[in-house]
């Protein structure tokens, strides 16, 4: 779970959805029309390119599997898959489960069913597996690096004042260490900021989703409630439903709801 979570946070929250399942899908190509496992031999060029042509459709199909079972989680089971890491996982068993099966069934198709070997089939599991290792391996070290970078502020935090935009021509200029939590009431937010004795609050029109998705750059803010996104620098302590944000001598219990309690330990461990 916990090199999980890195995966998550670079494929969902970082925005490396298409960049792999893309890369992923070419891979799994290039991986099995050079590695030509399960006996498959090829004497002179022509029948290399044939065997490039066949085995396209497998890299093809991993991208639409990948693509469809995000899209099928989120429809059917009305999740937002970048905050819950339990059913991610899941998400990605299945994914391999039915990459798997149909490259399987491709291969009984064009033998017209003659050739089904269960030693064949343990075999693809064996290889597919390996190739999901190796692709989810960089993906989550990569997100590891990106995630404690940004965190610690090195890349973006020290770029200078941000700007969050509110609805028209309305906006706060906020130093992003200072950012301690955004409040949603309403079509409003509340934005707490960072000051010698207690925090200065400042309110402007706009939904916490829509404020939220300006700091998506940022992963230290964190949505934890459907109400809140906590700055992660502030939080000191997480009990069974809450969070203590603290700042000096101020600090606030901000409620954690249960979908994004397996997202925020993770990220807090």
């Amino acid at each position: 779970m916990k090199m999980h979570k890195y995966f998550h946070w670079a494929y969902h929250k970082f925005g490396w959805k298409h960049a792999y399942n893309l890369g992923a899908g070419l891979f799994i190509w290039l991986f099995l029309l050079l590695a030509r496992p399960f006996g498959v031999y090829v004497n002179d060029l022509q029948h290399f390119v044939a065997l490039a042509l066949f085995l396209l459709p497998v890299g093809v199909s991993f991208t639409l599997i990948s693509y469809l079972t995000d899209i099928g989680f989120q429809r059917m089971l009305k999740i937002d898959l970048p905050s819950n890491l339990r059913m991610d996982g899941i998400s990605w068993i299945l994914k391999l489960i039915l990459f798997v099966h149909i490259v399987f069934l491709m291969r009984l198709i064009r033998c017209e069913w003659e050739c089904f070997d269960v030693l064949e089939y343990l075999e693809q599991w064996f290889a597919f597996s390996l190739m999901f290792l190796l692709t989810y391996l960089p993906l989550a070290l990569y997100g590891r690096s990106k995630f404690f970078h940004s965190l610690v502020g090195r890349e973006q935090i020290n770029e200078g004042n941000f700007t969050l935009r509110g609805e028209g021509k309305e906006k706060i200029i906020v130093n992003l260490n200072e950012l301690l939590l955004l409040k949603a009431d309403d079509n409003y937010v509340d934005v707490f900021i960072s000051a010698s004795e207690s925090p200065i609050k400042k309110t402007m029109r706009i939904t916490l989703k829509a404020v939220h998705d300006q700091l998506s750059s940022y992963p230290q803010f964190q949505r934890v409630h459907r109400s809140y996104v906590v700055n992660l620098k502030f939080t000191v302590k997480r009990n069974f439903s809450t969070l203590e944000v603290k700042d000096g001598e101020w600090s606030m219990d901000v409620p954690l709801s249960p979908s994004f309690k397996d997202s925020i330990q993770s990220l807090l461990s």
